[in-house]
């Protein structure tokens, strides 16, 4: 599955996707240290950083400036020679990019009208789906970029897994076009020092409007809108078309990560059908933290005495253990036909990869290169 990263010819960007809390951000960090130790430059791209994985780069934090990781310090053979790649890090700032994009199409004369207004302020900051958009700006900015032989971005937890690639048409659509500016454009002045809502007694819907928002949050919203629709919305749609055929292209590579929980499941099959249903590459999957000790279906309690029968144990602490075993090896069997469930309906040809739950936290180097171990590994189906 990841094994095309080491060609030549691989994949320029890897995309991983996913619910929440199934170790996205980790897998992601260990792809980047793969690639990197394949002997490519490469970048990983991350909207909210744990603490502990700052720690597992040797990191002292992450920042919004690309930091290099000194992956030189890794214990294994040779690590030194192989850093020549460069390994890098970076962690996105969706005001920021969002500044970046509005100093891009408004002209001098706007960019500070633009900034001030409240309801731009709350936009890029606030508002449902702008730090999916802004992943995926700053995603197409590295590449164009060429200073990178592979990005992995490590895309925002949401309800779907889908979420961020919706989110730029998701943008305009609420910014948009039609429904906003028929409703304001009537009403809309120029003037020296920016934009005015005229007369909006005329219009009962916008009267209404302004008794519950009151009117200088609703000129604030108008005149905003009267910028995106002079100055901001064919760039930005320009943007959002480009940024999609480079997603759709042989270029990028999308993986989904799980765990073997129903949610997670449900969420990776998800993503897989709109990948399919959309033409956009798929990788295949990543199921985190399977429990595979002792997977015999005959029940967990067949070899449970036999496991503690030649040690000589206080019967407390042995009844104890056999109950902790029991419970290890019917979580086994449960992610094990999860898994199964998981292949039966991807069918023949999906690509699934397994990494066994680990017994401790990721926090240094060395663990995720015991991640990238599981890349090449015989537990994938």
């Amino acid at each position: 599955m990841l094994n095309c990263i080491k060609t030549p010819d691989g994949p320029k960007i890897i995309v991983c996707c996913g619910s929440g809390g199934v170790g996205k951000t980790t897998i992601s960090a260990a792809i980047g240290l793969y690639g990197a130790l394949s002997g490519k430059k490469t970048i990983v791209l991350t909207i909210d950083p744990a603490r502990r994985l700052a720690d597992s780069l040797g990191l002292k934090k992450f920042d919004v400036d690309v930091q290099r990781v000194p992956i030189e310090n890794l214990s294994v053979l040779n690590a030194s020679r192989l850093s020549d790649a460069g390994l890098f890090a970076m962690m996105l700032d969706a005001k920021g990019t969002f500044d970046q994009l509005v100093a891009r199409y408004a002209p001098p004369e706007f960019q500070k009208n633009i900034f001030k207004n409240r309801y731009y302020q709350h936009l890029s900051n606030n508002m449902a789906g702008s730090h999916e958009y802004m992943a995926m700006e700053k995603l197409y900015e590295i590449f164009s970029q060429n200073q990178y032989d592979l990005i992995v971005l490590d895309t925002p937890p949401s309800r779907r897994a889908l979420d961020f690639l919706d989110a730029p048409q998701r943008m305009l659509n609420i910014l948009g076009h039609n429904f906003f500016m028929k409703l304001f454009k009537p009403y809309l002045k120029t003037g020296k020092w920016g934009f005015r809502l005229l007369n909006i007694i005329a219009s009962p819907v916008l009267r209404g409007i302004s008794k519950v928002l009151g009117s200088e949050v609703l000129n604030d919203f108008a005149g905003f809108m009267q910028l995106w629709d002079d100055i901001m919305f064919e760039g930005f749609s320009r943007r959002a078309t480009a940024v999609k055929e480079l997603l759709s292209g042989n270029k990028t590579l999308f993986l989904a990560v799980a765990t073997p929980q129903r949610l997670p499941m449900e969420e990776a099959l998800f993503l897989y059908d709109k990948l399919l249903e959309n033409n956009m590459p798929f990788g295949g999957f990543i199921v985190n933290r399977v429990n595979v000790e002792g997977t015999g279906e005959e029940g967990p309690e067949a070899d449970s005495n036999k496991v503690f029968t030649k040690y000589l144990l206080d019967p407390s602490l042995k009844n104890k253990l056999i109950s902790s075993h029991n419970s290890l090896v019917r979580m086994a069997v449960s992610d094990a036909r999860s898994v199964r469930r998981l292949i039966e309906k991807i069918g023949p040809g999906g690509r699934v990869l397994q990494i066994p739950h680990a017994t401790g936290e990721v926090v240094n180097l060395d663990d995720l290169y015991q991640l990238t171990r599981y890349f090449e590994s015989a537990r994938q189906v």
